[in-house]
């Protein structure tokens, strides 16, 4: 709450049926995947991916990803 009282970007993710540990791969491997980008957004400068940009709708959970480059074009 405070970082967005500061106008500070923020991301939540959560994973159905994980604690603040990941136990599902497929759930570690996800979170790997978006610090990366994030780390790669913020400290080299390269583009954002859409979860970044736009957000995802809990009823696209599952079915998109939003790894991609936000170019402007997702989701139209």
């Amino acid at each position: 709450m405070s970082l967005r009282r500061l106008g500070k970007p923020v991301w939540m993710l959560q994973y159905n049926k994980e604690a603040h540990n990941l136990k599902l791969r497929r759930n570690a491997k996800d979170l790997s995947i978006r610090l990366q980008q994030f780390f790669d957004h913020y400290l080299k400068g390269a583009p954002a991916p859409v979860w970044m940009t736009r957000g995802l709708p809990a009823i696209e959970k599952g079915k998109s990803w939003g790894y991609e480059i936000d170019d402007g074009t997702a989701g139209k």
